[in-house]
């Protein structure tokens, strides 16, 4: 084996940090609730069912009664990457589904307060590539999960105003791996590329609150933050394998790092007419948050050391319009549209999570079963712009497709 000389160990060890970006390409999650789906997201002034706590903890004071609220949305994403350039070989991520969950309990004391729980999946998802492509030195899997504990109070001041304030408890956990080239071989002559594993649990807390007016009849004027969540890991671990006579210089063990899930704000108007409603809405997604991400090993070793990668991201917003018809009081038809723009610059967009602008296009039908069961359910069609890089700080030029499917479901209960 080759010596192990100063370009040697940088160039692992970016190969090796590289694993940073999968904690920036756009893994915010913003489907919590079928009906609010459907309509684009757009329900921060008309938050009028139990995922108030989520959207607008303000709306709990005017959801009347008991409620239980139960599902989910099942994401189906599918993308192509072309590259890297000059050449111009099609790669397609593997197929791969996620399902994150929604539950809220909320209940009106029937004299201005209302108090809820919510659990929910804030920021996830990931991607799988094969085992041989040619992003592999890159990316083969990422999984990241999360799980936020929202308890909620919130207090009407009549029918003009209500406050709503809650806390956030994140918990999770995050999966990556990758092959790592190195500029050594073995006695055979084949180059050493060192397989990684890295897993983790982490957690972090975080708060939010909201306010809901109704300055005139029928309308209806909301506002809603949740800050920033540091995902800090508790129990981190990296394992190499496929290390030959690297092995001794990739042990492994220990590994820390944090991520941010970023701080939100959404501000909406609504309008309700005898039979439908309608809202707009702006949400605020503050990404800079996401400035560099430092991983430390507790082994230290020439190949083996604490590192960081820039991601330089931008603060960016989301604007939603949707709103709702009931047919009659068993049927109710919802559409909604959005627009979101990604906050990455093309220097760090990569296979790790690809992203870029998309356009949400929603719809959705609400069925209420008896006085007190009803099932909602949303359909979104997501397809993202197409996207070329040229400058990518990775050296990984070509360009991304990506869609997705979203189908929603949820069951409510109230008494």
């Amino acid at each position: 084996m080759a010596c192990v000389n100063k370009k040697a160990v940088t160039f692992l060890a970016i190969a090796i940090m590289s694993v940073s970006t999968a904690f920036g390409s756009g893994y915010q999650l913003n489907e919590h609730g079928a009906r609010a789906v459907s309509m684009g997201g757009a329900f921060v002034a008309r938050a009028w069912d139990a995922s108030a706590i989520y959207f607008n903890p303000a709306g709990l004071s005017y959801v009347q009664g008991f409620n239980v609220m139960l599902g989910g949305t099942l994401i189906l994403p599918n993308t192509t990457f072309t590259g890297p350039y000059p050449n111009n070989t099609e790669w397609k991520m593997n197929s791969i589904s996620f399902f994150p969950p929604n539950a809220y309990v909320s209940y009106n004391f029937n004299n201005g307060f209302a108090a809820g729980i919510g659990v929910f999946t804030p920021d996830g998802l990931g991607t799988d590539w094969p085992q041989n492509w040619v992003g592999r030195f890159i990316i083969t899997k990422i999984n990241l999960q999360s799980f936020n504990i929202n308890p909620t109070v919130s207090y009407a001041f009549g029918d003009f105003i209500s406050i709503g304030v809650g806390f956030d408890y994140a918990l999770g956990s995050v999966l990556l791996e990758k092959y790592n080239p190195t500029p050594f071989s073995d006695a055979t002559g084949n180059p050493i590329t060192p397989f990684i594993h890295m897993q983790g649990d982490a957690n972090g807390t975080g708060y939010n609150f909201g306010i809901m007016l109704k300055p005139i009849k029928n309308v209806s004027v909301g506002f809603s933050y949740r800050s920033k969540i540091d995902f800090k890991t508790t129990n981190g671990n990296a394992t190499f394998s496929q290390a030959g006579v690297l092995a001794g210089l990739l042990p492994g063990g220990a590994v820390s790092t944090s991520l941010p899930f970023p701080e939100n704000w959404y501000a909406g108007i609504a309008y309700k007419g005898e039979n439908y409603s309608v809202e707009a809405d702006f949400q605020h997604v503050g990404w800079s948050a996401y400035r560099q991400l430092n991983i430390t090993f507790a082994n230290h070793t020439t190949l083996q050391q604490n590192s960081s990668i820039i991601g330089d991201y931008s603060d960016t917003y989301i604007i939603r319009a949707g709103g709702e018809y009931n047919l009659d009081k068993m049927w109710t038809l919802r559409a909604g549209v959005f627009y979101d723009k990604n906050p990455i610059p093309d220097a760090y967009d990569a296979p790790i999570l690809p992203d870029a602008d998309r356009l949400g296009l929603n719809a959705g039908v609400g069925v209420n079963l008896t006085n007190h069961l009803a099932v909602d359910a949303s359909y979104m069609f997501l397809p993202f712009k197409q996207r070329t890089i040229t400058t990518s700080a990775y050296g990984f030029n070509g360009t991304y497709n990506t869609t997705a499917n979203l189908i929603g479901i949820d069951l409510s209960y109230r008494l």
